[in-house]
């Protein structure tokens, strides 16, 4: 199945595990395939194979356009679930969570 026969749904579901694929391979050492490809690379590589990013020319003809709301779904859905995750172990409100993700990014952030 190519990404021109996925529903939206499965386009998203799909995009979602790339998501979490891209996260663990950041984790992975990277002293397992010195010289190999880049294992974030790889998993993101599958967001083109999956139709989760499209590059396509306008109507015109005059301008590409970039679309990436199948990549973003995936992203809200992944998201969404760890903020759910976090809220019950925690037995605290989704919006405490995401109060203190923001708070940790602002801080990161300097």
């Amino acid at each position: 199945m190519d990404e021109h026969t996925l529903d939206p749904e499965e386009r998203l579901r799909r995009a979602g595990h790339v998501i979490l694929d891209g996260v663990v391979a950041a984790e992975a050492d990277p002293d397992v395939l010195p010289g190999g490809p880049n294992p974030v690379e790889l998993a993101f590589g599958h967001l083109l194979e999956i139709g989760a990013v499209e590059l396509k020319m306008d109507e015109e003809g005059d301008e590409l356009e970039l679309d990436i709301s199948p990549l973003m779904g995936g992203v809200m859905l992944v998201v969404r679930r760890l903020v759910a995750e976090l809220a019950a172990r925690d037995q605290v409100d989704p919006e405490s969570v995401v109060m203190s993700v923001r708070a940790a990014i602002d801080q990161a952030a300097g």
